[in-house]
């Protein structure tokens, strides 16, 4: 059941809450536009074989980075409720 709450909570912060706190932060939107213009140029060298592995390896990296979310989330929820106590 625990599992199950977390999970709605997380998915909730990600549709509501953390985009809401990224875009008031500069760097991050700077950094973002600098990383797609980036992937746009590396896209435009590469043939259809290297764009595929390219393609493997950004999805494979997305799932690490929200796997690793994930788990800064659960902690930071478990530090919330050991507060709480």
């Amino acid at each position: 059941m625990a599992d199950a709450l977390f999970d709605i909570l997380h998915s909730f912060a990600r549709e509501h809450e953390v985009e809401a706190i990224l875009i008031q932060n500069d760097e991050y939107r700077q950094s973002e536009k600098c990383a797609r213009s980036q992937e746009a140029r590396l896209r435009a060298l590469l043939d259809e074989t290297a764009a595929s592995v390219l393609n493997d390896f950004l999805e494979e990296l997305r799932l690490l980075q929200f796997k690793e979310e994930e788990a800064h989330f659960r902690a930071g929820f478990r530090m919330a409720l050991e507060l709480t106590r």
